[in-house]
Formats: C-alpha cells, sequence, structure tokens
C-alpha cells in the first residue's frame, strides 16, 4: 500500500468514524493498523470504532496496543482507563490509571477516572476523596460536582450530597445539569415538593429547556397538580409536536383528570403516528371493553407485534393491551399467553431478589419487637388526622380511598412517600441501616417526624378531618406508623390472595415494583407480606382494621358503617355511590374506580386456574 492509498485509506476511515458508520470505519482502520502497527493514533482509532460497534474487549486490546506503542502518551492511558471503566473491569482500570496518574499527577481526567474505578470497586471513601480531588484541579466541572454527589448519597449522606448540588447550582446557575441532577436527587430522597421547587428556580436560568418542563410536569404529576401537569405538557407538546412520550404522559394526566374522550384520541392518534410506540395502546385497552376477538384494534395490535423494528421495551406494552383485550372476550388461554410475553419481557429488564426481600421483612420483624414497641407506647403525635390505607397492590386500596372520599370528611393526598423518607432519616443518623437504626431513636425524633409528616399531609390536602395516604407499601412501615400516631386507626385492605396476585400480573408497574412479573416470584413477595402483616397485627391489634375487598364490594354498607364509625366519623350514604364524585386518580386503577361497586373481579383467578400451578405452589411454600 503506498503512501498515498494509505493516506486515503485513513481518511474514510476516519470519515466513517465520524458518520458512525462504525462497519466501514472498522474495514478501513484494520488496513491501516496492519500497514503502520507502530502509530498509536491507528490502535486509538480502531478501538473508537470497535466500541462503536459494541466490541468492548476487542477495543480494549487495540487500545493497549495504541499505549504499548507510546507508554509515555498521557492520552492513551485515560483512554484505556476509559474503555476498562466501560467493561466494568475496575480493578484494571483502577492500576491503569494509578500509572497514569504517575506521569501525570495534575490531570483531572485520570483525578476522575482514579475516583470512579475507586467507586465501581466499591471504596467509596476512597471515590469521594478522589472526585474531591478531581475537583481541585478542575473547579466548576458540572461532571464531577454530580459526580461527587452521587457517590456522598451511595454512601448515605444525603446531606452532603444535597449540600454539593445547591452550592454548585448556586456557583453556576447556567448549568442545566446541575439543576436537574438536585432535582432528581430531591425525587429519588421522596422530596417531590422539594424537587418541583428547584425546578421552578432551574426555570427561571433556563426558561427555554423543554428537558427541565418535562422534568417539572412529570413532578407535577406525581404531586397531584394534574392542572400544571396538564399545562406544562401541552406547552411541551407545541415545542416538540413529534415526540410520543410527552403525548401519553399528556394523555395519561387528562385520563386522570377524567377527559376520557380528549386522551382516548391523543392516544390513537400516537398509535397512527408512532407505530412502534406500544404504551398507547395498553392505556387504550384499559379505558374500554372489548367482545369480539376480531375487533379492528385486536388485528391492528397483532399486526404491530410482527414488525421487526419493534423493540422489547415497547412490545411489553402490546402485549399486556392484548392480554386485556383478550381477557375481556373471554379468551383466557389467548390472553394469559400475551400477559406471560408481556411479563417476560419486563423480568428480562429487571434484577429481583425474592431472598433479599424475605430476609429484609425478617429483619423488620426482629426489630420491631413487642418489647421495642412498649418502650415507646403512647409517644408520638396524638392527631388522628391520618388515614392510612395499606395492603398489597391491586387489593382495593384505591377503590376504598375514593370510597372513603365521598364523605365530606374525608380527603386524600394520594400515595405519600413520607413514611420511607422517614425511614431514610433514621438511617442517616444512625451507623446502622434500616431497620435495624429504628434502636436508636428517641421519643424527639418520633415527635419531630411526626409533624414532618402532618406537614406532607397538610401540603397535600385540604382541611378535611381525615386525610388518606393510600402508599399499598407503607405495609412495610405499620410498626413505625404506629409509633409516629398512636391514636391512628391504619386500614389493611385483604383480597383473594390468587385474584391479587394475578391482577399484579396483569399490570405494567412503574419503577420499584419489581417483583409482580413471575408467578412464583409473585407468590413468594406475597407470602413474605402475609407474614409481616401477621407481626403487625400481633402488636397494634386493634388499631389495625381489616377491609375485605370481596366483602366491600358485594355488601359496601356493611363493611363501611363500622369502618366509619372507627374513624370517629357519621355514616354518609354518598359512600354507596363514589363513582358519582371520584377524585382524581393516579394509579392503574383510574378506570375501574369509575364504576360503581360489584363483583365482577372477584374469582377472577378461575378464569386462568389450569396457568396457574407456579404461583399455586408459591403461595404454600413450595417454591
Amino acid at each position: 500500500m503506498d503512501n498515498a492509498h494509505l493516506k486515503k485509506t485513513w481518511q474514510k476511515g476516519i470519515k466513517a468514524l465520524e458518520q458512525r458508520d462504525f462497519a466501514r470505519a472498522v474495514a478501513s482502520l484494520k488496513k491501516v493498523a496492519k500497514v503502520v502497527p507502530e502509530d498509536p493514533e491507528v490502535h486509538f482509532a480502531l478501538a473508537d470504532a470497535l466500541l462503536g460497534q459494541g466490541r468492548v474487549d476487542q477495543a480494549i486490546r487495540q487500545c493497549q496496543a495504541g499505549v504499548d506503542c507510546a507508554p509515555e502518551a498521557i492520552v492513551g492511558r485515560i483512554r484505556m482507563g476509559r474503555l476498562l471503566l466501560m467493561a466494568g473491569k475496575g480493578d484494571r482500570a483502577l492500576e491503569t490509571l494509578t500509572e497514569a496518574q504517575k506521569v501525570a499527577p495534575d490531570h483531572p481526567h485520570v483525578a476522575a477516572g482514579i475516583a470512579e474505578a475507586r467507586a465501581m470497586t466499591g471504596d467509596l471513601a476512597g471515590a469521594e476523596e478522589g472526585f474531591s480531588a478531581a475537583l481541585a484541579l478542575a473547579p466548576g466541572q458540572p461532571d464531577l460536582m454530580i459526580s461527587l454527589a452521587r457517590v456522598q448519597d451511595a454512601r448515605g449522606d444525603t446531606d452532603a450530597a444535597e449540600k454539593t448540588l445547591r452550592q454548585a447550582c448556586q456557583e453556576h446557575p447556567a448549568e442545566l445539569p446541575l439543576w436537574q441532577s438536585l432535582g432528581r436527587a430531591l425525587t429519588a430522597w421522596d422530596r417531590l415538593e422539594d424537587a418541583s421547587e428547584i425546578c421552578s428556580q432551574a426555570q427561571q436560568h433556563h426558561p427555554r429547556s423543554a428537558e427541565l418542563m418535562a422534568q417539572r410536569a412529570e413532578l407535577a404529576y406525581q404531586l397531584r397538580d394534574l392542572e400544571l401537569a396538564q399545562e406544562l405538557f401541552t406547552a411541551l407538546l407545541k415545542t416538540r409536536p413529534d415526540d410520543p412520550w410527552i403525548q401519553n404522559d399528556l394523555a395519561q394526566v387528562l385520563a386522570s383528570l377524567g377527559e376520557d374522550a380528549e386522551s382516548g384520541r391523543l392516544f390513537r392518534q400516537l398509535t397512527e403516528r408512532q407505530p412502534l410506540f406500544g404504551q398507547p395502546w395498553l392505556n387504550i385497552a384499559r379505558a374500554r371493553r372489548y367482545g369480539d376477538t376480531d375487533d379492528t384494534d385486536i388485528r391492528q395490535m397483532r399486526s404491530v407485534l410482527k414488525r421487526r423494528q419493534m423493540d422489547p421495551s415497547q412490545a411489553l406494552y402490546v402485549h399486556f393491551a392484548l392480554g386485556k383485550a383478550f381477557d375481556d372476550c373471554r379468551a383466557y388461554d389467548e390472553a394469559f399467553t400475551h400477559y406471560q410475553k408481556g411479563n417476560a419481557l419486563r423480568r428480562a429488564s429487571l434484577q429481583f431478589d425474592p431472598q433479599a426481600v424475605d430476609d429484609h421483612i425478617s429483619r423488620i420483624i426482629e426489630a420491631f419487637s413487642p418489647e421495642f414497641m412498649n418502650r415507646f407506647a403512647e409517644q408520638g403525635d396524638p392527631s388522628t388526622r391520618p388515614l392510612m390505607i395499606v395492603g398489597m397492590p391491586r387489593s382495593g386500596t384505591t377503590l376504598l380511598e375514593q370510597v372513603l372520599c365521598a364523605h365530606p370528611d374525608v380527603t386524600t393526598a394520594g400515595e405519600l412517600r413520607e413514611l420511607v423518607r422517614i425511614a431514610r432519616t433514621f438511617t442517616h443518623k444512625s451507623e446502622q441501616s434500616w431497620p435495624e437504626c429504628i434502636e436508636d431513636i428517641t421519643a424527639e425524633d418520633l415527635n419531630a417526624s411526626a409533624k414532618a409528616y402532618l406537614g406532607a399531609l397538610s401540603a397535600r390536602s385540604d382541611g378535611a378531618a381525615r386525610v388518606v395516604d393510600k402508599m399499598p407499601q407503607n405495609f412495610l412501615h405499620l410498626g413505625l406508623a404506629a409509633l409516629l400516631f398512636p391514636n391512628v386507626t391504619l386500614v389493611h385492605c385483604v383480597r383473594d390472595p390468587l385474584d391479587t396476585c394475578l391482577s399484579n400480573f396483569f399490570q405494567v408497574f412503574p419503577p420499584g415494583i419489581d417483583f409482580a412479573y413471575n408467578l412464583s416470584e409473585l407468590g413468594h413477595y406475597y407470602r413474605g407480606y402475609e407474614r409481616l402483616m401477621t407481626h403487625w397485627h400481633s402488636l397494634v391489634g386493634a388499631r389495625l382494621v381489616t377491609v375485605r375487598y370481596e366483602e366491600l364490594v358485594s355488601d359496601p354498607e356493611s363493611v363501611l358503617r363500622p369502618l366509619l364509625k372507627n374513624l370517629g366519623l357519621d355514616w354518609e350514604p354518598a359512600c354507596l355511590a363514589h363513582q358519582e364524585n371520584v377524585q382524581r386518580v393516579d394509579t392503574l386503577s383510574l378506570y375501574q374506580v369509575r364504576q360503581p361497586l360489584n363483583t365482577g373481579s372477584t374469582k377472577r383467578w378461575r378464569h386462568y386456574e389450569k396457568h396457574l400451578a407456579p404461583l399455586r405452589q408459591a403461595l404454600a411454600g413450595e417454591a
């Protein structure tokens, strides 16, 4: 290969790399590397092309060849360190970058790489020190400040993480990623109001940021400020009319507001414009009832699934939608086939350890012993305003919430995350993790936490005598709730285990509920939930009132009269016709709870009996 041809081949390879045509880039650059194997730049460029193809190990070998050609070149060692980090090889990355630091002790990228490698190997203290050192070398770098805060958060020091990000936002308000990171961190810490406030502040500096507006809109939806969410998503859609996520989110908000016609129009419009976007099909299926397996919707969904370009993350929604449609048509075997496929796709993207959940429940039971609970008897806040409804997801918690909210003295704050936030606060104050850290609390801690909870309740509600907190997963924190509010009645929704688990299996949940996509894991989780609820009943006795879903829908008055009396409320006939005044619903039950009380969902499992052996075995403790 003469020099002119070699130069032309090199240029073709670099141009292909710039155009992200990695196959052509690899083909050209390999030819050049054969002729000039001593040129480090060729090896580095070839490594980039191989990385673009996802061939990380081969990219590492090429990068190492480049480093061997020019061991004194710091850029090569940094590249090598980054590749090793991408490959998850933290120990080798740390070794490579430590060698690079000997050559360039004041290079910020080297310091940052060492910090990342330490974090990867589990040395969080070293990682925090490393990112602080990198910031000293390159002050004001947003990525470094965000990385430092993440490590501080991972170490359990959320106060330090928040301080790092708030100070960074104050000193560098033009850096949008800092504001977004602070908003996401506050959201992860279950401080949604604070996150929303940060997004509002950020918009003053970045009024045209669509990403920031989307973040604020999502927070408004979670905070049940549906009018603001609608306003923000509508504005976003004008600037990004072809964004399927925004249109889907807007339609979801409208559905929560009860504007079914407009939300349905947007969902259907989305299926026409973006046929490979599967989420709107599930919303369409939830909102209507099918009677014919040859329905146009069913034919269209089947056709969509046959398209090779369909991404599995979107295909799963279409499978769940077809499951719902065939269930309506009483074609139960076909329905289960699609539900099974959708669940398998969802489960493949999750990491869930049933044994870890089991161990966690055992630790809760051990920490919240009778002796411990007696130590704080009659402490906490005397308020009776909180009305906590707990249970497994799909056990009737949303239905009971709406029924009770038909009472003039009851309103809802939705699904509060305050108990989780309080538990996290105790963890940060202690050297022990949750729930063992509960051993270190004082009466003053309980009073301060109860006051914070009541503040969160008031922020989401009007002046009603009782305010519902309908977070089903609060069953994990009922011991804490009982300590915070010794006079509060705790309401536990129970539904037939097979119906409950099957209903979970038929849903796509938001992140956090990872146990619902495998029948054996569902049954295992349910047994752990039952074990914990039995423990809570033994501790708090009559304060924990059980409401059975089947009794609520078949004979509501006999359930509601004693429940209202227990809550210190007068009888209200409107509770028997809750569907006439449904409050805002932002859960998966938003369509069902707008119907009158009925028994249509009881003993539903019988239709799928022959498919439920794994679930039955798990519920019986055989799996």
